[in-house]
């Protein structure tokens, strides 16, 4: 991961990155931090990659202590000034493919869009650090890009070429994306806003979560509305999972 390009990023975070906050049409991924607080009284929780902290504020009404880390300082410092009347919540710079968390594990794991890094060295560090910060009976909730999603934007983009006339060689070829290589298409890497991003098959995810000893408890899309000129709505996956 690249934290001057995150750095860059966080500056203009609102205009450059789909907030999943703003954006999650059925409001999923709240209805799952309030009923996390609910099981989880007097519970402790951490916002892995905060960001500018859009998540943050609703997590420390909800949990008695929230640590929240992210690797940009920029991202942080938005955070911060998100929650200064909030006084349960401690920040910390942080790259968690390399360094460890600097707290004890929690009752509850909040994990939007971060465990993206495009390198498999570094994600499967990011997926240990991550799942060892939920303690026993803990819960960790996740939030990925899906594949599949990925393949029907895909799907409807040519066809709806097709359907003005371009041949079906000629629409699968404009469509595909030319930066992509074929090691990267195969191992989920695609480019999302010109940045090499892993995406996730829904048993991927499911199997990534089991092996690292956690007991699936449910598995949603979170959904999103059409972005930009494109007319086709878009998921990821949230995984909730508890600690065996």
């Amino acid at each position: 991961m690249d934290r001057d390009y995150w750095n860059r990023i966080s500056k203009n975070y609102e205009r450059e990155v789909l907030s999943v906050f703003d954006n999650d049409l059925q409001g999923v991924v709240e209805e799952k931090i309030a009923a996390a607080g609910v099981a989880y009284p007097r519970g402790r929780a951490v916002d892995v990659g905060c960001g500018i902290g859009r998540f943050t504020p609703l997590l420390s009404e909800m949990f008695c202590e929230v640590d929240a880390c992210d690797f940009t300082s920029v991202g942080l410092k938005k955070a911060k000034a998100r929650c200064r009347s909030k006084k349960n919540v401690r920040f910390y710079e942080l790259d968690i493919t390399k360094d460890s968390f600097p707290f004890e594990a929690v009752d509850f794991v909040f994990c939007v869009n971060v465990l993206i890094m495009p390198s498999l060295d570094s994600r499967m560090r990011a997926w240990w650090n991550v799942a060892n910060q939920v303690e026993s009976n803990g819960t960790l909730l996740l939030v990925v890009p899906s594949y599949e999603s990925f393949q029907m934007e895909y799907y409807h983009r040519v066809l709806a070429r097709i359907g003005d006339g371009e041949s079906t060689g000629s629409a699968v070829k404009n469509c595909i994306d030319e930066k992509a290589t074929a090691a990267d298409m195969r191992m989920g890497v695609l480019q999302l806003d010109g940045v090499r991003t892993k995406h996730y098959l829904k048993d991927e995810v499911e199997a990534m979560v089991r092996a690292r000893h956690f007991e699936i408890v449910e598995v949603r899309k979170v959904k999103y509305p059409p972005q930009g000129d494109s007319e086709f709505a878009t998921w990821d996956w949230l995984v909730e999972a508890r600690r065996n």
